[in-house]
């Protein structure tokens, strides 16, 4: 007759060598499984304790999508329409990340695009909020800030933000000094109109 110690141990001791038995793929098809019920837990908690964006703000995204994908960013365009989350307030997440003159925020690989109040009220126009979400986009695309920065600057013209149409706005001067900090590199050429290496105008020579 057993004990019940000894029905505790043989039953743990069965699942040891049932565990060990186990096929290689079954125990990768366990634990994938698990990382997805992991992940789906943590993306629909940073979406619950988040707000989605209003009918309005909606439409005024849209038309900044439409307007990068005329111009050519089809690919940046598709991801933002298909691929990304828009909310209009923090995640649990973000909240605990300190933010200075942020127009938005994406939480890769979740792809939840979070956009602030300077998105809609600091840009001038919807070239200004395509730009903006021409940056994220690079997001969505697991490129790091350096890399943001750069792409959008290098494709200002093409994206008809430039210095002649918008140079004055407080978005244009606020993004041009961020990049200069995350993007030092376009910055080092002597030869070009503020050391821009992204620049087609010449620097002009100086005279005594």
């Amino acid at each position: 007759m057993k004990t019940p110690e000894t029905i505790h141990s043989g039953t743990i001791g069965e699942q040891l060598i049932s565990y060990k038995t186990r096929s290689p793929l079954s125990l990768f098809v366990s634990s994938a499984l698990a990382a997805v019920i992991a992940l789906g837990v943590f993306y629909c908690s940073m979406l619950v304790t988040s707000q989605p964006i209003t009918a309005e703000q909606f439409s005024q995204v849209n038309e900044a999508i439409e307007l990068l994908e005329s111009k050519g960013f089809e690919r940046e365009a598709f991801l933002l329409r298909h691929t990304a989350e828009f909310r209009r307030s923090d995640n649990w997440f973000n909240a605990a990340v300190l933010k200075a003159d942020s127009y938005a925020a994406t939480n890769f690989p979740f792809q939840i695009v979070t956009l602030y109040p300077d998105f809609y009220s600091k840009t001038t126009d919807r070239v200004e909020r395509a730009m903006v979400l021409l940056h994220e986009a690079k997001h969505l695309e697991s490129k790091d800030e350096n890399a943001a920065y750069s792409y959008v600057w290098q494709n200002r013209e093409r994206l008809g933000w430039t210095q002649l149409s918008h140079g004055t706005t407080p978005t244009y001067v606020t993004i041009s000094e961020q990049t200069r900090e995350n993007a030092p590199e376009l910055f080092i050429c002597r030869d070009r109109l503020w050391n821009d290496c992204t620049e087609t105008l010449s620097a002009a020579p100086f005279r005594k």
